[in-house]
């Protein structure tokens, strides 16, 4: 098969990301299209790639050169999105999370399972080398059998404020908007399910921009879970804390432990006079899985290609989004939640 035509759709932060990636750093992929209600913001990742823009899906799906779309858009417009994708029998890379609700989840599994063509929910994780170091030392039982799960997600800022990514409704909160990464991650290298979760949440270290302007996302967040097999795990989940992007995991077996990731972005330490050491962070979630980013979307191309299910899938979408409902559920109620 020659090169694979994808479309982006949605042209904000990660359309761009993803654009370049696919039009640049992936083999046997090219960019023929880009799709934003947004004229301007088309035109400008567009002239980028220099490729033709649109402001309507439907006329991009009505091409017939097109052999994939990456869906980048606000998470509402997922299942819809997905959906018309699918019945236009197009493979699809859809960013995190998949949908709002379970409901709208199974829906589209459904429809990728009866559609013969391939999807990929973009949960970029798996394809780092630190996560995947880690998901093999766990298959060779190098710790022993896994008993807790720690993961860390904290972001330096906050999503645009005003801006879907901030309002609770539009974004399902920090459960979905930042937290989806650290539930599919947790289940992935536990080779397990989440069973039952208890969550706090509140707006912590923003106070002075909520009161600014009016209702907006939680900026932390801790759960509590009990997985099927007995396993407890933990996700703190920060915004706005300033230092950094900061992601690790610490897998604790019943011999041994696993670390992934750590707060030194490169690999540089220095000191002074004043006899302090320092490193840098990283700056953001695009510079701390840069590469991991690239992998993703060339698995994505090389699955059309040969033919074989990606990775992440529909279903491993529907479960992240499970765990965000019940997470979201048991902050409301106070309770904890299981999980069906």
């Amino acid at each position: 098969m020659d090169n694979i035509n994808i479309a982006i759709i949605g042209a904000g932060r990660m359309g761009t990301l993803h654009g370049v990636n696919f039009s640049r750093k992936v083999s046997k992929s090219r960019v023929v299209a880009v799709v934003d209600q947004n004229r301007q913001l088309a035109e400008k990742l567009g002239s980028e790639l220099a490729v033709k823009t649109y402001v309507d899906i439907d006329d991009v799906l009505a091409l017939p050169g097109v052999d994939a779309i990456c869906i980048s858009t606000p998470i509402g417009t997922h299942k819809q999105f997905c959906l018309k994708a699918l019945k236009a029998k197009k493979h699809v890379l859809c960013e995190k999370p998949l949908t709002l609700t379970v409901t709208d989840a199974e829906e589209v599994v459904g429809a990728v399972q009866n559609s013969g063509c391939l999807f990929q929910i973009a949960f970029m994780r798996r394809f780092d080398d630190g996560f995947e170091a880690a998901k093999k030392k766990l298959a060779q039982g190098i710790i022993g059998e896994p008993v807790f799960i720690r993961s860390t997600g904290r972001d330096a800022g906050l999503p645009p404020v005003p801006g879907w990514g901030s309002d609770p409704d539009a974004c399902g909160d920090i459960s979905f908007e930042l937290c989806s990464h650290d539930y599919d991650s947790m289940r992935w290298l536990m080779a397990d399910e989440v069973k039952k979760v208890y969550a706090q949440a509140g707006i912590l270290s923003s106070k002075d921009i909520a009161k600014k302007f009016g209702r907006m996302i939680n900026d932390t967040l801790v759960v509590s879970m009990e997985f099927n097999r007995g396993a407890f795990g933990s996700v703190d989940g920060l915004l706005n804390i300033k230092y950094g992007y900061d992601a690790r995991v610490e897998i604790v077996g019943n011999e041994g432990v696993i670390l992934i990731g750590g707060l030194q972005h490169t690999n540089i330490t220095w000191g002074n006079k004043n006899k302090v050491l320092s490193f840098p962070a990283s700056p953001s979630f695009i510079d701390r899985f840069s590469y991991a980013y690239v992998r993703e979307a060339q698995h994505f191309v090389d699955c059309i290609i040969e033919g074989r299910k990606p990775a992440v899938s529909a279903e491993d979408g529907l479960a992240a989004v499970k765990i965000a409902v019940a997470v979201n559920q048991s902050i409301k109620t106070g309770k904890a939640v299981n999980l069906d």
